[in-house]
């Protein structure tokens, strides 16, 4: 599989990257400076590249089989909102993809964006009001890509997370849709090992699984 992969520098997006390559995918990584990655593989191609730039963003996204984002936003606890670049990003990605037919979307989030297959739990009502309080930039940012995510025409599947800080990886990962109880937290590497996964997942086209430790 030809994969496109944003935020391939972040710690979430380096371990993607290994477990692709480990399952004989064909990465594109994709950063935004130079030196930002230090990986090196015969089938990992690191692209520098402005993500407001709809040319570069084309020649990045068409022809792929899939598209990753491990893109997060800002944890600034300033009440001022402030630029949503992850928003924007998000918005041309899904143009992009529209206009070049690349119809697979794999996206990291938190369960403050909302499914349709929710109930009310801790691991679905807390991050969206801890958010809110806290973090008002990010809560912005995934309301925003929840109402873009929402209006695209592609087979989206959003991975929500909560807490990925425990290095201990447990017995691998599990998860809810939402509508069974689930837990608030998950190491990166079983975040990356399921957004691999869920790439060849079509039960989860137009789902959120939130993840979390077994």
């Amino acid at each position: 599989m030809n994969i496109t992969v944003f935020g391939a520098n972040g710690q979430i997006g380096r371990h993607f990257i290994t477990f692709a390559l480990q399952n004989g995918d064909i990465v594109k990584a994709i950063v935004r400076r130079e030196g930002a990655l230090d990986m090196t593989h015969p089938n990992l191609e690191t692209i520098v590249v402005d993500y407001n730039n709809h040319e570069q963003m084309t020649h990045i996204i068409a022809g792929q089989d899939a598209v990753v984002s491990t893109l997060g936003p800002s944890l600034s606890m300033s009440r001022k909102v402030f630029a949503l670049p992850i928003t924007k990003a998000h918005d041309m990605i899904l143009r992009v993809m529209e206009e070049q037919g690349v119809k697979r979307l794999i996206t990291l989030a938190t369960p403050t964006i909302k499914s349709a297959d929710d109930i009310k739990q801790v691991v679905t009502v807390m991050p969206n009001i801890m958010a809110k309080i806290l973090y008002p930039t990010g809560y912005a940012e995934m309301k925003a890509i929840e109402q873009l995510i929402q209006k695209s025409k592609v087979d989206w599947t959003v991975v929500r997370i909560i807490n990925p800080n425990i290095k201990n990886d447990g017995k691998g990962y599990t998860f809810t849709l939402g509508d069974t109880a689930g837990k608030m937290s998950i190491s990166r590497k079983n975040v990356a090992i399921c957004m691999v996964e869920a790439l060849r997942k079509d039960e989860w086209i137009g789902k959120m699984p939130i993840v979390y430790n077994k």
